[in-house]
């Protein structure tokens, strides 16, 4: 009797599941977008390109099959194109600054400026544009000038050590971010760049975004994730983890909440302007916890990606070692566009009424973003597109370059929940680039040709990247 229900019961799940793949693909308002039957039917074959890390490259090969509109689950649809990002995240409509389903705050959970419903969002970031602005980067240069003049000494020293220079320069990027806003955001750094290694806390971070990737997926399918997540957290090895991990950077947020000094910081910036609109104690420590992932690994990333296309294309790192500044700009922003950050897409949910983007009606409740590494490397953007050349963003523009979308090159979003940290970014991987290639010559080593062959878990899944340095000239 019992086995003759669950097989009756499994046979009814699989007619339903036919049944909603089936209006997926023929009645869903959604049904008319570009994009792969099974893609559109049924929603596993995307989860199962999240969890192993190859969602993003997929899904770019996915818009350079059907176009800049595709449909890459049954609910979700993916943009490449620049007419599509103002109206997914700008201003022009309420609706789409709304975060997509599964990335607010939990109910009675303190949020951060990440993870804030609209006015919540919008009363944290008046405060926090104080800590990043023009005059607040301006009074923190001596400080991280005392950062980059630190990875300068220690790579000048490993010329002379026993590896004669080889270094695997990510952990050196990692080591100088991680440190700089770390300071900025705790009044303390890691001491990543003396002792030349992360802490335990860097490593969960790391941890923690590969993982996470695994909770999202999970979350999806209730019946099957939360018995799990619940046997995971059941865990006391994990359970005490995490533990550890909050407790040592809620304590470093406190003593820097609670020391009184005129330090050129975020915090002073945010307490300097804090008022009964502005945000509380525990929203500061929630968000200056975040701000130091944001605000280090992506630039690390970027610089870390800028140095291997510089070493891979020869005669561009000899021209920017003579360049003046437009040059350098250009070459980080051609960084950015072959190699983003943030490679992935970062949707949105669609309010009541709907929209119509790219001449396709996007009902209420559907996803939409822009996948970035999908824009930035599509042929129907940028002329050789997956070519490193940062003569394409130079002025005058070359002949080849003209019909190049520029504006479709948007790697720090736009709208109300764009990067507010994108002025302090770009200021520090200006000066780190500037400063290591006065200083050092780079050899890339073998085994690190095929570096950017990488899987993306919301971040890349960067690899060593080794490399040989020596005085400048020698």
């Amino acid at each position: 009797m019992l086995l003759t229900i669950l097989f009756s019961a499994i046979a009814c799940y699989f007619v339903y599941s036919l049944g909603v793949a089936l209006y997926n693909i023929t009645l869903h308002p959604l049904a008319k977008i570009p994009g792969r039957k099974i893609d559109a039917a049924f929603s596993f074959p995307s989860h199962w390109d999240i969890l192993t890390g190859d969602a993003v490259k997929k899904r770019k090969l996915l818009h350079d099959r059907y176009g800049h509109t595709v449909r890459v689950s049954p609910s979700l649809v993916s943009f490449t194109n620049a007419e599509a990002w103002q109206p997914i995240y700008g201003y022009q409509n309420p609706g789409r600054k709304q975060l997509d389903k599964g990335y607010y705050a939990e109910k009675g959970e303190v949020p951060s400026i990440f993870v804030a419903n609209v006015p919540d969002h919008t009363r944290m970031r008046r405060l926090l544009n104080h800590a990043f602005s023009e005059t607040a980067l301006r009074e923190q240069e001596p400080l991280m000038n005392s950062y980059f003049d630190l990875l300068i000494q220690k790579l000048h020293e490993k010329i002379g050590s026993p590896t004669n220079g080889r270094v695997n320069i990510v952990r050196w990027f990692n080591f100088t971010l991680f440190d700089l806003v770390g300071d900025l955001c705790f009044g303390e750094d890691f001491d990543a760049l003396k002792t030349e290694d992360y802490n335990f806390w860097i490593v969960n971070i790391f941890k923690g975004v590969k993982i996470g990737h695994i909770f999202v997926v999970l979350k999806a399918y209730p019946l099957i994730g939360k018995p799990i997540i619940k046997l995971m957290e059941a865990f006391p090895a994990l359970q005490k983890g995490r533990e550890k991990h909050d407790q040592y950077s809620k304590a470093k947020s406190e003593r820097r909440l609670d020391k009184h000094t005129d330090r050129k910081d975020f915090i002073s910036y945010i307490l300097r302007h804090n008022d009964e609109k502005g945000m509380s104690r525990e929203e500061i420590i929630k968000t200056t916890n975040l701000l130091i992932i944001a605000g280090s690994e992506t630039s690390a990333t970027l610089l870390s990606g800028a140095m291997f296309y510089l070493l891979k294309n020869p005669s561009t790192l000899k021209k920017l070692k003579l360049a003046k500044m437009p040059y350098l700009n250009a070459v980080l922003q051609e960084a950015l566009r072959v190699y983003p950050p943030a490679p992935g897409l970062f949707s949105r949910k669609m309010l009541p009424g709907g929209a119509v983007i790219n001449g396709y009606f996007i009902p209420a409740n559907a996803s939409v973003g822009v996948l970035q590494y999908g824009a930035f490397r599509s042929a129907s953007n940028f002329a050789d597109p997956d070519s490193f050349i940062p003569e394409r963003w130079l002025e005058p523009r070359e002949e080849r370059f003209m019909e190049d979308k520029r504006n479709v090159l948007q790697p720090f979003s736009v709208g109300p929940r764009n990067c507010i940290g994108q002025g302090l970014a770009m200021g520090e991987m200006r000066a780190i680039l500037a400063r290591v290639l006065w200083h050092f010559d780079f050899e890339l080593c073998k085994g690190s040709e095929n570096w950017d062959q990488q899987k993306v878990f919301s971040l890349w899944e960067k690899g060593d990247l080794w490399v040989r340095i020596s005085k400048r000239g020698e």
